[in-house]
């Protein structure tokens, strides 16, 4: 027969008694928390059921319990045994347990600043790396985290230093090998930019050289003019014709202009300054999305400024709209007529970032809202209203400028998309989040805090706010 894992008594004692404390802090008894445990997994009740022997166990925990079993199935914790698999819900227990693991939840807070497991009131020794936190050596008997990777938390800690180092000295190397290449395209540049200076230095310097040779010759045969003149007639006659010879034969040379053969390399280069630069500021471009745009925020959204036809999901994470309107109270801060809702945080400096999940189907806009947007009455999309925005509406994806929109045309449905808010900067765009491609961005100087806004004005479609 299969073994059937069960906890050590003594560990079963230890996370009751730790139990016991947190209850205490809340005023309920200590038997209580006994009674709402399952003995497998020592966790709260998930599920629970009766099997006949009276105990009651998680419906996962007992099914694994038996799962290899074909006949006499014992129960985990007296071990008296069945002949046929028989278990029942229990309600009540389920109820309970959910109404006790709620009120522990009140002194998890404290027990986290005491350096305790908020569940087990156990010092919080280990650390999980699959869930990248830590916690307490009930934690990792259990069901949850028995086939993880847990390590002792000064462990972690010094790997994660080490790691931390590692990326250190990566980034100080590529960096490096970032300027040494800038340094070297340097000197290459440069140094074509000194040889045509000397190849057009040389030029001018050969320009120079003949049209003083030939200014010398015609000043010389100025002169021998000159004195030929002066002389009686009989000598002017007997030599005249060859000096009007040499005259003639002396033919100014037009000097080769400097740029003749230049002008293409010249040309040339500036083309290459002119990518160089296009090339350089996209790259600054993509270092400043990719490093420079400060961390990710992990939003939620603000029940309180939902229109009464928004539904919200639990965790305050997603919005699609329902068919009719929610009995919801109405404060300043709720927009009444237009179907938006606001995240709960809002940014007034700093340079931040978040991700949506869109819906396929049209009816969605997001984007930022200042924080004395209007909430009541019909309001337009538009920057005059506050609001810089993009959406999908009409099978087309659009920004919301003004006094029109800017079509956008984009090369993939958009599934995910980043928005960056740079409130110094006077900016917000938006990204492609699968291929960083850039889809659009408003240039806006800043006079208020402002909100991550969003709105659905469609039930076949949806925004979700990605982790």
């Amino acid at each position: 027969m299969p073994s059937i894992h069960v906890p050590h008594p003594a560990l079963v004692k230890s996370v009751l008694a730790r139990r016991r404390e947190a209850m205490a802090a809340v005023f309920l008894p200590g038997n209580l928390q006994d009674e709402a445990t399952c003995s497998v997994c020592l966790e709260f009740f998930k599920d629970p059921v009766s099997i006949e022997c009276g105990h009651n166990f998680c419906r996962a925990c007992i099914i694994k319990s038996w799962k290899d079993l074909e006949m006499d199935f014992p129960c985990p914790q007296c071990r008296e045994v069945f002949q046929q698999k028989s278990f029942r819900p229990n309600r009540q227990l389920a109820n309970m347990s959910e109404i006790i693991s709620q009120f522990t939840l009140r002194g998890a807070k404290g027990a986290e600043e005491e350096g305790l497991c908020a569940k087990h009131r156990e010092a919080l020794k280990l650390y999980c790396k699959d869930d990248r936190r830590t916690i307490c050596v009930v934690c990792d008997r259990s069901r949850e985290h028995r086939p993880h990777a847990v390590v002792p938390v000064d462990e972690a800690s010094e790997e994660y230093k080490k790691t931390i180092e590692n990326e250190r000295q990566k980034l100080l190397l590529e960096f490096e090998r970032l300027r040494q290449f800038l340094h070297d395209q340097e000197h290459i540049l440069l140094g074509q930019l000194e040889k045509m200076e000397k190849n057009i230095a040389k030029r001018q310097n050969e320009n120079i050289t003949d049209l003083s040779k030939e200014i010398t010759l015609l000043n010389k045969l100025i002169t021998e003019l000159e004195e030929k003149i002066q002389q009686p007639m009989l000598e002017f006659l007997k030599d005249v014709m060859n000096i009007i010879s040499r005259s003639d034969d002396v033919k100014c040379q037009k000097p080769v202009p400097v740029c003749t053969d230049m002008k293409m390399h010249i040309c040339n280069f500036s083309l290459k300054t002119v990518v160089l630069e296009k090339v350089l500021k996209k790259f600054r471009e993509n270092l400043q999305d990719e490093l420079g745009r400060g961390e990710k925020e992990d939003l939620t959204l603000d029940p309180d400024s939902a229109n009464h036809l928004l539904i919200l999901s639990a965790d305050l994470k997603s919005v699609r709209m329902g068919c009719r309107k929610q009995e919801l109270p109405d404060n300043p801060k709720r927009f009444d007529t237009n179907s938006r809702v606001l995240a709960s945080t809002g940014f007034k400096s700093g340079r931040h970032y978040w991700e949506v999940e869109v819906g396929a189907s049209d009816g969605w806009a997001f984007g930022v809202a200042k924080e004395s947007v209007r909430r009541k009455g019909l309001t337009q999309f538009s920057p005059e209203e506050g609001i810089w925005a993009v959406q999908q509406n009409g099978g087309r994806y659009w920004a919301v400028t003004s006094p029109q929109r800017t079509p956008l045309c984009l090369s993939q449905k958009l599934s995910k998309v980043r928005v960056y808010l740079d409130y110094e900067g006077e900016e917000v765009s938006f990204y492609n989040a699968d291929n960083m491609q850039h889809i659009f961005t408003f240039n806006v100087a800043f006079q208020e805090k402002v909100f991550p806004l969003f709105s659905v004005c469609s039930t076949v479609t949806y925004i979700k706010l990605c982790p």
